[in-house]
């Protein structure tokens, strides 16, 4: 037991050094934006635009910096995405201050996962050795460990999903484990809309029980007023989100490539042996509710991303499924469990057994992590603190800076007007120049490399560059 709870510090404390707690791009930036303002008791962040302008004057998303998005007034904006991340993040805030609340809750969310997971094999019969394997598995699988280092919300959404899957298979035994249930499903929503379709394997897990039913109601109806009341006061309606029209990006075209992609990586990401869990329909546990529970949610959450058009694009987009993992964990171990039971090993063979394939697979996960570059991500997204305070060091504090991929985090860090290049209207564009010079406002641009070119060939004019930060460059437009 010591040496088991040696070992969970040491692997929390190796992946406390790696977090990124920055605000960065879209994600990072917008969660930390949203949970910002919620700590603040708002929600809603003011507009910087040009006095005596219209926000739209130059361009429906000019002053739009990344993560939050116009109000239709046009006179504020409001966060991208779901409250319930930014409401981990900004309990979390209160009790440890901003500069380690993505570090706390991370840290946490990993412990709890892991315990989750763990629970939830002992109650599907596995051995404690087979449930230490599975925790093992996904605490170094790549797509966790890249959600672990940052402050996104596909972690939590598999810790509660966790939560909701075991509470679920307690309610036959005990039906006030159904508020718990629902509880874990009202907020697994606030993480992730998508998360609503646990509903499904719940049913699965409840069967016909009709006080489970009320219970778990009653456990989520907190949790989804509260949901109904903040899109109705940010968004104008209780069901719709900050990502508003979605169902544009999914189609029925990126179905079949997104399965093949999920079908390459995912033995990537857990070594070949995770192949074993095809077999598990075949065995007689697959009757029993818990594991049909588990197929029930494997197949619906990877079926629904399966049309999702970027959920197959690279590896670090099976973070969308990464809630399902524990299916396919749980169906490897009964396998195995399975294969030791009909060889009947003793416990000794049982332990040599378990070693070999856990050195085996941590081996290859462990090399994984390293070709895929994961532990590296807090460095990438230092840039991102490291160019707003070089901004707050260097340029005055009138500035304009023309921006797109820093935008979120600058708005985060700094109080600059900020002006997203890709979305001046191209008729306005002249427009904008000059109101700036009338109001005597130094012109700047902070900008990625993918970006540069076409950023100051848009924006016109003679440009001077000034300084390069980490990945970003600041460039100064001469008067």
């Amino acid at each position: 037991m010591s040496i088991t709870l040696l070992g969970i510090v040491a692997y929390l404390g190796f992946l406390a050094i790696h977090i990124s707690p920055h605000a960065g791009g879209s994600d990072s930036s917008g969660y930390l934006n949203s949970a910002r303002l919620l700590a603040q008791g708002k929600f809603f962040a003011p507009v910087r635009s040009l006095p005596e302008n219209s926000s739209v004057a130059f361009g429906e998303m000019a002053f739009q910096p990344l993560g939050l998005r116009l109000h239709p007034t046009g006179d504020r904006l409001v966060p991208t995405y779901p409250i319930g991340l930014p409401l981990h993040l900004g309990a979390a805030a209160q009790i440890v201050g901003w500069n380690y609340t993505v570090i706390a809750v991370n840290l946490l969310t990993i412990l709890a996962s892991g315990g989750l997971l763990w629970t939830l094999a002992r109650q599907l019969g596995l051995s404690p050795l087979w449930s230490a394997t599975g925790v093992l598995w996904l605490w170094l699988c790549p797509v966790f460990i890249f959600s672990a280092l940052q402050p996104m919300s596909d972690l939590l959404a598999l810790a509660w999903s966790l939560a909701v899957l075991s509470s679920a298979l307690r309610v036959r035994d005990d039906w006030r484990w159904g508020l718990a249930c629902g509880a874990a499903l009202s907020l697994a929503v606030l993480v992730r809309p998508t998360s609503a379709l646990l509903v499904f394997p719940v049913l699965i897990a409840l069967g016909f029980q009709w006080r489970a039913y009320l219970a778990v109601g009653a456990g989520g109806l907190p949790g989804a007023a509260l949901f109904a009341f903040y899109n109705w006061k940010v968004y104008g309606s209780p069901l719709v989100t900050g990502y508003g029209e979605v169902w544009s990006a999914f189609s029925r075209a990126y179905f079949v490539p997104n399965l093949l992609q999920f079908a390459r990586w995912i033995p990537v990401l857990f070594s070949p042996l995770i192949i074993l869990a095809l077999a598990a329909p075949f065995l007689p546990t697959a009757r029993l509710r818990g594991y049909k529970m588990l197929a029930g949610w494997f197949v619906i959450l990877v079926g629904f991303y399966g049309f999702y058009y970027c959920a197959g694009e690279t590896w670090w987009y099976l973070r969308f499924i990464l809630p399902a993992f524990p299916a396919l964990i749980l169906a490897t171990l009964r396998i195995l469990a399975a294969t030791e039971q009909a060889l009947r090993l003793t416990s000794k063979k049982t332990v040599i057994v378990a070693a070999g394939l856990l050195t085996i697979s941590t081996a290859w996960q462990l090399r994984a992590i390293q070709r895929l570059d994961v532990m590296t991500l807090e460095q990438r997204e230092r840039t991102y603190p490291d160019s707003a305070h070089w901004a707050q060091t260097h340029l005055p504090a009138n500035a304009a800076i023309f921006c797109l991929q820093v935008s979120g985090a600058l708005f985060y860090y700094n109080d600059f007007l900020l002006i997203r290049w890709d979305q001046i209207a191209p008729d306005r564009s002249s427009s904008l120049l000059t109101t700036l010079a009338a109001q005597k406002r130094p012109i700047y641009a902070a900008l990625f490399p993918f970006e540069s070119a076409e950023a100051l060939k848009k924006i016109g004019g003679h440009w001077t560059k000034l300084s390069t930060v980490g990945q970003v460059t600041f460039w100064e437009r001469q008067p």
